[in-house]
């Protein structure tokens, strides 16, 4: 009896293993594919992209060479002539400053130029990775390995991501859905602080996303909305109360530290849609309680 209890054990124990290599396996053929696919470009040279990712690049170099108070300084009299540019209030300030950070970690001898021409695809690539955890939060393994795979081959999604594209889209992205991930994965699991933490975490990348790409607004609707439907979905709603108010309080005041959004971000509609979310959530628990 004991034997065949141990039997049981090793093949439980190896099913796990088979599971486990299966999923990496599989999260490696997205990257991979994601790579592939957003190199294609290189049979036309290893360059930077239409007008953007020259100015990105431009505006990285003068950080990387005068650090990040110069940047936040900076005039720029060779941009919009003849008026010139203010680029902390212009620009997509995390774009510059996390390729700033990552190329002086990992650039490795390589030139600024040609790090930045990989530097979507990396990111991109990387990203399969968050959207793969972010759909098995919800919907389980299996689906955040479709989904992990969908994104990888994604034609519209690989247009805004290929090499030489450095650009503020796929830095956006990666931000944005971390973000969701890590706001979601504090709700369901609720461990207290690192709960706490992961909700922290989330609600600064998103503020990040927002300054990398104007584009991470959109997701401001589905958390906003997620906040809405909470108190219907869960009985505990202390972690529900908890993450909200952290995490719209924390991102607001992430947000407003950048120059280009700024304070008028707050009475903004996306500021006031999600800051109204929370207020309800919080006034629908407390009726709820006295009820």
């Amino acid at each position: 009896m004991l034997q065949s209890n141990k039997e049981l054990v090793k093949v439980e124990k190896s099913s796990h293993y088979v599971r486990y290599l299966l999923i990496i396996g599989i999260l490696a053929l997205s990257f991979s594919l994601s790579f592939m696919l957003r190199t294609q470009p290189l049979e036309y040279g290893l360059e930077l992209t239409e007008f953007d990712p020259f100015y990105n690049y431009r505006a990285t170099q003068f950080m990387v060479e005068n650090g990040l108070p110069a940047y936040l300084e900076w005039y720029d009299d060779l941009s919009w002539h003849p008026y010139g540019r203010d680029i902390s209030s212009t620009s997509q300030v995390m774009l510059h400053t996390t390729g700033t950070m990552l190329y002086q970690v990992f650039g490795m001898g390589t030139s600024l130029y040609d790090f930045t021409i990989w530097f979507p695809v990396i990111i991109s690539s990387l990203t399969t990775i968050v959207i793969f955890a972010l759909v098995r939060t919800i919907g389980g393994t299996t689906a955040g390995l479709l989904a992990s795979l969908f994104f990888a081959i994604s034609p519209i999604i690989i247009m805004r991501g290929s090499i030489g594209w450095f650009k503020s889209e796929p830095l956006g992205l990666f931000y944005g859905l971390l973000a969701v991930y890590l706001l979601l994965s504090a709700i369901k699991s609720d461990k207290g602080k690192v709960s706490v933490a992961k909700i922290v975490g989330g609600s600064i990348l998103l503020a990040f996303g927002l300054a990398s790409w104007g584009g991470t607004q959109f997701f401001i609707l589905p958390i906003g909305l997620f906040f809405l439907a909470l108190p219907f979905l869960r009985k505990d709603n202390k972690i529900v109360i908890l993450a909200s108010i952290i995490f719209v309080s924390v991102f607001l005041l992430t947000t407003v530290s950048f120059e280009r959004t700024g304070i008028a971000f707050v009475p903004s509609l996306n500021g006031f849609f999600l800051v109204g979310c929370t207020v309800f959530l919080i006034v629908f628990t407390i009726i709820k309680r006295i009820i």
